[in-house]
């Protein structure tokens, strides 16, 4: 074996060699299918680190259901992201000094096609880069002519029934990319306005006092509303107020959403331009009066001195001419959020636009009913909640595009002006059979086309063997941002055309951060970009580090020394197998070990056996429940920490021997390593492959090996493992007890002991501690007492265990050294206290958590209480 572990050879060879054996396709042996729908990631780029973790938790899944024996199904596939690649190809045109109209459709068309060739190629090979062991053939494409069949059909058999329908509604308009877009592609960004406080004459009643920071919109005021029971305006609810400017008459109504805190507590209304007011005005049945156009221009041409301004050039004429007539009684600073287009950055301009629509409260129905059943589980939990809550307060779905890229409406309106849905493009009218057809010029909301993803991509309409086979799929992993926007149109696609949930559990994963807390975006020049990563410290410590965060909380900040971490994670596994192959093998391969019996085992032996068992069952335990960073955590300690740290330590000095001990330590080592490497490779399938091949009885690959069975035994172990855990917690305390001392390393102190575990003979308790601390073994006090002025006894104590060390008087150099460490405890102390005393932190952080601040803040504070007392003694002589 080589001396240094090479990931980027390890990854290329199995790679290759995975898809030599065609890991990723189906069993047709297999049992029980387990399907994953990729979410099909948007093809307007490279892959981000949200990719990364949702993909590798992902293929975590599908290679532990595979060891299950199951039949693995996890269908890849591209989005064609029609707004975002619009955006993309249109801002090169821009740079290019030219525009989609001047190249025409054809040449735009071929564009865009160039451009998704490009990066489908470049997306998937990032994928692969990861490890994800994708059925790679059956790879789909929201373009593809059977999924474009789909939709058509979907679209067609919703229009027929009434669902969609064609009408004026209020929605986000973007005047750059002319087109609605939807509530989730909207960016949110702090302005600093100035809120005007207007006077609306009301006659011999006096005046209404409204504040808006949108005072150009007064010219499309069509009432103003006051919240019921605000005594201040009572007496105006029912009566017409003049409009500044225009000279128009509108009513003073009261309605519920008015906050009467707010400014001056009377809301000018304008129903075509705002969402709140839209929805008063239906509620009052108020008329809409559209004063801003599609391209972000004042539309009044009966007031020609504003008419065709851009909104702020009208909104400062507006101003002035307020200002003149003396309506302005006042201006303040105000903060507020305005919506902006996430691809273009230009404000949003609500208005009325005759858009298609899909009714959703038919189609929420079952959606609602299958998660209070149970038939689709969220996890975590508690994000049942926020679909349910959002399910609650459905509007109509706005579905139709004013963009060029994208799946055309398929309606077309013949001249006679019947309008009709169709599957196949028509060739003549299906009422009258008129010939001249005019097709709809919008184009449909991505998410639509994606909501059919689940059964779409197995052939859907027809009754296809995919369709039998791998629908519902099992697990949809995603983000928490689109449960609304992608989850629930998916549910409620898949019951209305399907009768059945697209999945029965959604995970959704953790959302990455920059490291300083902020989301990660192109702009900002924050985002971390995974095969960058994976070149810089391996796939393995990107897939460990995805798990270990992807599942365990809401928000992670990125933190690359994790990376780090991990990456050395993969060494250590290297370097105990290179141990493994020098001590067992002939420098490159394992032999087959002697078998050994359970009576053969030392203590030591039991107990890694039975702390590996309860691995299996707490991984296990985790992947099931989906909490990977829990399996993580698990693995990481019990390799690192139990079995090489602790067990291999063990076990060294009896393979330089013969016999039954060496047997059984090669066995239990040779067993025990294979075990865990298996329950590791889903998560880490690089360096596992890489070290298993060196083991005995392997197999061409560890995704073809059996998951290790879970076996019915306390979490707690035996007595034996019991015993041993608490000979280790001794050890520990031992050598901080020799560290403090201040003794040189070597140096071995005695130790008598008083008091042993349960479930260990005196003789193993010795043999071990001599292995593992730096004592010297006394039996009884008069053994060591004579002859040894200038020393003292410490009683020492930990896991049952305990017993006097016999160490050196302290010294000044000691004391020096004593104080240094006690402020270091102290200030740790002082850090965890404090965090413990934030109801925040113990509120929102997960139990396991604040449960081991608890168990360091108690560990601190014995050792300060050890440091002082030996302080004071020290202070005394």
């Amino acid at each position: 074996m080589e001396t240094v572990y090479s990931s980027a050879a390890a990854e290329a060879r199995w790679r290759a060699r995975w898809e030599e054996l065609a890991v990723g396709l189906p069993s047709e042996h297999g049992g029980q299918p387990y399907t994953i729908a990729l979410p099909p990631p948007n093809i307007t780029g490279e892959l981000h680190s949200g990719h990364a973790v949702s993909g590798s938790i992902q293929d975590t899944l599908v290679r532990y259901q595979r060891m299950r024996g199951r039949t693995v199904e996890w269908c890849p596939g591209t989005d064609h992201a029609a707004l975002a690649t619009n955006s993309v190809i249109e801002r090169q045109l821009r740079a290019e000094g030219t525009s989609r109209e001047e190249i025409g459709r054809d040449a735009f068309d071929q564009r865009v096609n160039e451009w998704y060739v490009r990066f489908t190629g470049r997306i998937y090979d990032q994928m692969k880069g990861l490890g994800f062991t994708c059925d790679w053939s059956r790879a789909r494409f929201t373009m593809d002519e059977p999924y474009v069949a789909a939709i058509r059909e979907v679209f067609k058999r919703l229009y027929d029934e009434g669902l969609i329908y064609r009408g004026p509604r209020i929605v986000n308009w973007c005047p750059h990319c002319r087109s609605a877009i939807s509530d989730e592609e909207i960016a949110w960004q702090e302005h600093s306005d100035l809120l005007y406080r207007i006077s609306y004459p009301a006659g011999d009643k006096g005046a209404v006092e409204v504040a808006t920071v949108r005072p150009e919109t007064m010219l499309g005021d069509t009432a103003v509303a006051v919240a019921p029971g605000d005594e201040r305006y009572a007496h105006l609810v029912g009566v017409e107020v003049k409009l500044p400017i225009t000279g128009r008459l509108v009513p003073v109504i009261a309605d519920s959403a008015v906050d009467m805190g707010f400014g001056t507590g009377a809301l000018k209304v304008t129903p075509a331009h705002s969402l709140a007011d839209y929805e008063i005005g239906e509620r009052h049945q108020l008329p809409l009066i559209q004063v801003v156009s599609t391209e972000g221009r004042l539309d009044v041409p009966n007031l020609p001195q504003f008419h065709g301004l851009t909104v702020e050039e009208g909104r400062e004429k507006v101003v002035a001419e307020l200002m003149r007539l003396g309506a302005i009684s006042g201006q303040d600073e105000y903060q507020h959020s305005v919506a902006h287009c996430d691809r273009c950055g230009t404000v949003i301009e609500p208005l009325v636009s005759e858009q298609w629509w899909v009714r959703m409260t038919e189609l929420a129905r079952p959606a609602v009913e299958a998660v209070e059943r149970g038939e689709v589980h969220f996890h975590p939990s508690r994000y049942a909640d926020v679909y349910l809550a959002w399910m609650g307060n459905l509007r109509d779905w706005c579905i139709s595009r004013q963009i060029w890229l994208g799946h055309a409406v398929p309606v077309s309106t013949c001249s006679n002006g019947h309008r009709f849905a169709w599957v196949q493009a028509p060739e003549r009218c299906p009422e009258c059979g008129a010939v001249e057809l005019h097709a709809d010029p919008d184009v449909l909301d991505t998410w639509f086309s994606s909501a059919l993803w689940p059964f779409a991509i197995f052939g859907w309409p027809a009754d296809t063997p995919d369709m039998e086979r791998f629908y519902p799929t099992s697990t949809l992993v995603t983000a928490r941002e689109i449960i609304h926007l992608w989850v629930a149109r998916m549910v409620m696609l898949g019951y209305h055309f399907t009768g059945k949930s697209p999945f029965a559990d959604v995970v959704i994963n953790s959302t990455i951060l920059a490291a300083d807390g902020t989301r990660m975006s192109k702009s900002k020049g924050n985002g971390v970009e995974p095969l960058a990563m994976v070149e810089r410290y391996g796939a393995d410590a990107v897939r460990a580090w995805a798990a270990a965060v992807g599942t365990a909380t809401q928000d992670v900040r990125f933190d690359e020394e994790k990376l780090g971490s991990y990456q050395r994670f993969a060494n250590k596994l290297w370097n105990v197998t290179r141990f493994l192959v020098m001590r067992l093998g002939d420098g490159e391969q394992i032999p087959e070990q002697p078998l050994v019996s359970q009576a053969q085992l030392l203590a030591e032996d039991q107990w890694i056996q039975d702390r590996i068992a309860a691995c299996v069952a707490s991984v296990t335990r985790s992947l099931d429940g989906f909490r990977t960073h829990e399996a993580m955590e698990r693995l990481y300690d019990t390799i690192w920490h139990l079995f090489c740290d602790w067990y291999v330590e063990l076990a060294k000095p009896r393979l330089s021997g013969q016999g039954e001990s060496r047997d059984a330590a090669a066995h239990t080592l040779v067993s025990g390593f294979h075990t865990l490497l298996c329950l590791l490779h889903p998560f880490m399938p690089f360096i596992t492959e890489e070290c298993a091949q060196r083991l005995p009885a392997t197999g061409k690959t560890l995704d073809w090996a059996q998951w290790p069975a879970v076996q019915e035994a306390e979490e707690t172990g035996s007595a034996v493992a019991r015993a041993v855990d608490g000979l280790t917690d001794f050890v520990q305390t031992l050598r901080a007890a020799v560290q403090q001392a201040g003794i040189e390393r070597g140096g071995r102190p005695f130790l008598q002991l008083s008091a042993t575990a349960a479930g260990l003979e005196q003789e193993d308790c010795w043999r071990l501690l001599l292995l593992l601390a730096p004592v010297t073994r006394l039996d009884t006090e008069e053994d060591g007492a004579e002859g040894r002025p200038g020393q003292k006894t410490v009683p020492v104590a930990a896991g049952g265990f305990q017993g006097v060390l016999w160490l050196p008087v302290s010294d000044q150099a000691q004391r020096e050294r004593n104080s240094r460490l006690l402020k270091e405890v102290t200030a740790r102390l002082e850090r965890v206290t404090s965090q413990l005393d934030s109801a925040a932190f113990v509120s929102r952080a997960r139990p396991e958590v604040v449960e081991r601040a608890r168990q360091q803040r108690d560990e601190l504070a014995s050792q300060r209480a050890e440091l002082e007392a030996s302080l004071a003694v020290t202070a005394d002589e």
